[in-house]
């Protein structure tokens, strides 16, 4: 089943047992993916991929918002983030964990030794890993082994 089509039965069930918030949530989601698809070529169907890009953008930005609701002390706007973040996350890949990518990282330079720059590492490592982790996540693990 594709991630849009996941996400189109998850409307149907929060519709059903009321649950606004959610189907809220899951309509954003929807239509970031619509326009996803609008903007590549007309008779082109989303892929999972594709579909995987445009969620993880959605999760960046209010992980943003997030921050900045804690700074202006705005709790309450903050938590329904949290939880749309969690929504959203319900239908991407998961991803490695902090240990797991500090391992990957480690073995990458075990073959590689030669590699000493933290971007040409995390670039490297984002090709090697793809989706399972973060960017953000893998630059800053990324500096932090080659710091030492």
């Amino acid at each position: 089943m594709s991630i849009k089509s996941a996400i189109q039965d998850a409307m149907k069930d929060a519709l059903r047992n009321k649950e606004q918030e959610r189907l809220e949530c899951l309509r954003m989601a929807k239509g970031a993916l619509l326009l996803k698809e609008k903007a590549s070529a007309k008779d082109h169907e989303i892929t999972d991929d594709e579909s995987t890009q445009a969620l993880r953008a959605e999760v960046r930005k209010r992980q943003q918002s997030l921050e900045q609701f804690r700074e202006l002390g705005k709790g309450e706007e903050a938590d329904r983030t949290e939880r749309e973040i969690a929504i959203i996350e319900e239908f991407l890949p998961r991803q490695l964990s902090a240990d797991d990518v500090e391992g990957k990282v480690r073995e990458y330079l075990d073959a590689n030794p030669d590699m000493n720059h933290p971007g040409k590492l995390t670039g490297a490592m984002k090709k090697e890993l793809g989706d399972l982790v973060d960017g953000k996540v893998l630059n800053e693990m990324c500096r932090k082994v080659l710091e030492g």
